[in-house]
């Protein structure tokens, strides 16, 4: 479990995060959503201690993860940003390689397991067949895959993903919220920054609304999604579309 207390976030004199007490509970996708400049992805660099609260903790199993080395952290969450850019020439194979590196002793070279997980992670992504290309020649969705393919090399418990699908086709999109699907089923607890809230309420067992730095709402998709959050945060109409099997939600000024 991820549990958060009283967490307070400023740069500089701006107050970006205010008070923020959650719980994401384990085995789950947990959506975050929330306008443009919420906090939603402070939030997530708090949490992965990327940065420090000036205020409050988080906790990682009931343990303070202050008290956790960063690099013994970086084995329990792992965090996917969003459209992450490499700047320089790399393979697919080195890139997840590299989620092997908290794993590692000072100058030690990967063994035969840590081959074994990097491939492991090449196929759940389906990224094998890139493994040898570089980095920078791959699509939006490819490169994006190959960086959750890093995280899951980390076999960390704990996921953070930034709006990992933003800016992907329809496809790319789909298989990676069906590959969280996949690693909540193998026991992964995900956190997941996500634009798109008709998929926020497909794929995510909770939703958790960030508002103006704060936590507005924290409940189930069918709860977070009512006419009333929707005005209240984004500013928008909004009716809910039903057909026998699913609803869809329709958004309108």
């Amino acid at each position: 479990m991820i549990r958060i207390e009283r967490l307070d976030f400023l740069i500089g004199e701006k107050q970006i995060l205010k008070d923020i007490s959650a719980e994401f509970g384990p085995c789950k996708i947990h959506g975050i959503i929330g306008p443009n400049g919420a906090g939603k992805s402070t939030l997530l660099k708090n949490i992965c201690r990327i940065w420090e609260p000036q205020a409050g903790t988080v906790f990682i199993d009931d343990r303070d993860y202050r008290d956790i080395s960063r690099k013994a952290l970086s084995t329990i969450i792992t965090m996917v940003p969003q459209n992450a850019t490499i700047g320089f020439p790399i393979s697919v194979y080195d890139i997840v390689s590299m989620g092997r590196h908290p794993h590692l002793g000072r100058f030690q070279s990967l063994t035969r397991k840590d081959r074994d997980i990097v491939e492991k992670a090449l196929k759940i992504t389906q990224t094998y067949d890139l493994k040898d290309r570089n980095i920078n020649e791959l699509s939006g969705g490819e490169c994006q895959l190959s960086i959750m393919a890093r995280a899951l090399a980390t076999e960390a418990s704990f996921m953070l993903l930034d709006e990992p699908t933003s800016d992907l086709d329809v496809k790319h999109a789909l298989t990676i919220m069906e590959l969280l699907c996949d690693l909540r089923q193998e026991g992964k607890t995900i956190l997941v920054n996500i634009h798109d809230l008709n998929m926020a309420k497909r794929y995510c067992d909770t939703i958790s609304i960030i508002h103006k730095g704060e936590l507005f709402f924290v409940g189930t998709s069918s709860e977070a999604f009512s006419e009333a959050n929707i005005q209240q945060v984004f500013g928008v109409n909004m009716s809910e579309v039903k057909d026998d099997s699913r609803s869809f939600l329709y958004f309108y000024p």
